[in-house]
């Protein structure tokens, strides 16, 4: 038999690790323990290579360590009933990533893409209070998926969009006042109204004749982000919304 003739760096090197992963893989048992120099190193034969392989190839499949030695230690047969499990688990990650990406893509949709500033960088006060609106109609079912989809459409129309941020620039106005004459606060009111219908129909969503429970939590929501003229505001909307 011949000696062992490979050093830890040259077996890490060709295995695609680290001598301190080799290491590890002794001071757990996955690695047995091998023979040293006269100057104290490891030296490490062809077999002794092929399990350092072996092991790499089932970490990155993403089988754990612990279960790694468990695999090397079985026969054939029982090599398979891991793999089998190990194959389960995987499908089961890659769904649960499958599933964080979508909810990625809705935020990113929601969020980003879909609602547009006055100024083109962060959202106002007033800006971040449609988008926490919106979140909350779509999370609550008050808006179906579907048609959720369909009015995000709507709004990256260029008219559409354009009517949308002069209304909310004027709305967006009022931020800092505490007062807004009656007239003024109908004629905005029924601006957003207007706009709003505009897009329901155009995305083919009936507007909900019920008060649905969302109304409560954004009224709620409204006393704390928007000023008292702005409120004012919102106040006439709604009941407009609702005549």
């Amino acid at each position: 038999m011949n000696d062992p003739v490979l050093r830890s760096r040259e077996v890490a090197d060709i295995a695609g690790t680290t001598p301190r992963a080799l290491r590890h893989y002794h001071s757990i048992g996955l690695l047995p323990d091998v023979p040293r120099d006269p100057n104290g190193y490891r030296r490490y034969s062809a077999r002794d290579l092929v399990r350092v392989l072996r092991i790499r190839q089932l970490a990155a499949s993403g089988m754990p360590l612990r279960r790694i030695r468990e695999m090397l230690d079985q026969d054939v047969r029982s090599q398979d009933e891991l793999l089998d499990d190990l194959d389960r688990d995987l499908a089961a990650q890659a769904a649960r990533i499958e599933e964080q990406r979508r909810a990625l893509a809705e935020v990113r949709q929601q969020s980003v893409r879909n609602v547009r500033t006055v100024s083109g960088g962060h959202p106002t006060t007033t800006e971040q209070f449609d988008q926490d609106v919106w979140m909350l109609v779509t999370a609550t079912g008050d808006i179906d998926p579907d048609s959720a989809a369909a009015m995000l459409e709507v709004l990256q129309d260029g008219d559409v969009a354009a009517q949308v941020t002069a209304v909310a620039t004027e709305f967006e106005e009022l931020a800092d006042r505490t007062h807004v004459d009656d007239a003024a606060a109908d004629q905005l009111a029924g601006q957003m109204l207007r706009l709003g219908h505009s897009v329901l129909a155009a995305a083919g969503v009936d507007p909900a004749e019920d008060e649905r429970p969302v109304a409560a939590l954004i009224q709620e929501m409204q006393a704390d982000a928007l000023s008292p003229a702005q409120q004012l505001v919102w106040r006439r909307f709604m009941m407009k919304m609702g005549a």
